[in-house]
This record gives C-alpha cells, sequence and structure tokens, in this order.
C-alpha cells in the first residue's frame, strides 16, 4: 500500500511535543539521568495521532537509523552546542513505546544547567520527538504506523499525555549543588587569544 499521508523531511522534520511515561531522574554518584518513554503506543496524543504497528509493512513504529547517528538530547530543538542536554545511551522500542535513558551533562552553562536544574526539581516533565512520520493505514488514517526520529529534545509542555517524567522523591530533596563560576570571556576576548595563538605558530 502506498503510503497515505507523511509528514515532514530530513531537512525539515515535522514535530511532536510529546511527554515521558513511568520515567524518572536518578542521581548516581556525580550524574543524572533521565529515563522514560518519549512516546507510548496505541493511544491517542494530544494531537489525534495513535502510534500503532502497521503489520502489512513491519512489526515495529519507530525507526532510529538515523538518530542514532548522533544520540544528543537537545532542548527546544535547538540544533546548537548551547542547547546540547546530553547524550541519550539507551533507546529502544517495546510493547509500551519508545524507552529511553539519557545522560544530562554537567555543564554549567546557564541554558543546559537550568535545564538539569527543573527537570531534577519535576518542575518540567515535556520530551519531543522530531522526524518524519508516516500514515500508511488507510482504514485508520490517525494511526502513526512509522515515526523516523531524527531527534529527541526537552520542552515544556508535551503533546502525548502519558509521555511524562517525575523526579522522584528522593530527587526533589535534595538540590542540586550551584554551578561554578561560569567563564567570562566574551567573544572578543576569545578572538583575541586565537589571533595571538596563530601568531606564535606562524613564528614555529
Amino acid at each position: 500500500m502506498i503510503t497515505a499521508k507523511t509528514k515532514g523531511t530530513l531537512a525539515a522534520p515535522a514535530l511532536k511535543i510529546l511527554p515521558l511515561t513511568q520515567s524518572c531522574i536518578k542521581q548516581q554518584g556525580n550524574l543524572t539521568f533521565i529515563e522514560g518513554y518519549a512516546n507510548t503506543k496505541n493511544k491517542p496524543d494530544r494531537y489525534g495521532d495513535i502510534p500503532s504497528v502497521f503489520r502489512q509493512k513491519r512489526n515495529y513504529v519507530y525507526e532510529l537509523t538515523e538518530f542514532k547517528k548522533n544520540p544528543v538530547l537537545l532542548i527546544d530543538h535547538v540544533n546548537r552546542i548551547d542547547h546540547l542536554a546530553g547524550s541519550v545511551t539507551e533507546i529502544y522500542e517495546d510493547a509500551q513505546g519508545l524507552y529511553f535513558k539519557a545522560l544530562f551533562s554537567a555543564s554549567a552553562h546557564p541554558t543546559v544547567a537550568h535545564a538539569r536544574q527543573i527537570y531534577t526539581e519535576g518542575h518540567a516533565k515535556g520530551i519531543s520527538i522530531a522526524g518524519r512520520f508516516h500514515y500508511e493505514d488507510s482504514s485508520n488514517p490517525q494511526n502513526l504506523t512509522l515515526a523516523e526520529i531524527f531527534e529527541i529534545s526537552l520542552v515544556a509542555v508535551p503533546a502525548d499525555p502519558d509521555s511524562l517524567v517525575s523526579a522522584s522523591e528522593e530527587e526533589q530533596k535534595q538540590p542540586e549543588e550551584q554551578p561554578e563560576e561560569q567563564l567570562k570571556e566574551s567573544p572578543q576576548d576569545i578572538s583575541r587569544e586565537l589571533s595571538s595563538l596563530t601568531e606564535y605558530l606562524k613564528q614555529k
């Protein structure tokens, strides 16, 4: 059967601002992990889409080939180094949906540190996926039958009500240590340092 409808491309992915099920924030020593379900199957999300296996073609919903080439956790789907929250260390599909586990960066950059803090405290609960979404079942056009995942990102408001992350009670009781003093060099300072280094290397 020909694909009835497709949303998104590799260059311009479609977004589903979805939440995390059976999820939590975990501390392992100095490491902070976030884990849970980025998308759940067989239930409608806030877009009305129902991720469902289309057995005429395949026995899975989520295609992860592109994502695994660079399995990072972004913030608000901003593809910049200052919005890289961490790395996805584990991801797979099971009967419930798309499970993942990610390690937060320990960066003191304000954007990353703030995201890590509000998830640890339990204030933020959203997870979003970006990719190319296929709706191949003409008898059930609301069924999302194939989701090619390109990005996973932290977001404030999810679309999948079951995709919510929760901080454990222990983590909520333990405030995160204050980040070390942040880098005070301006872009001009860094540029001057690079120029000085270039001149130094020319003399060698």
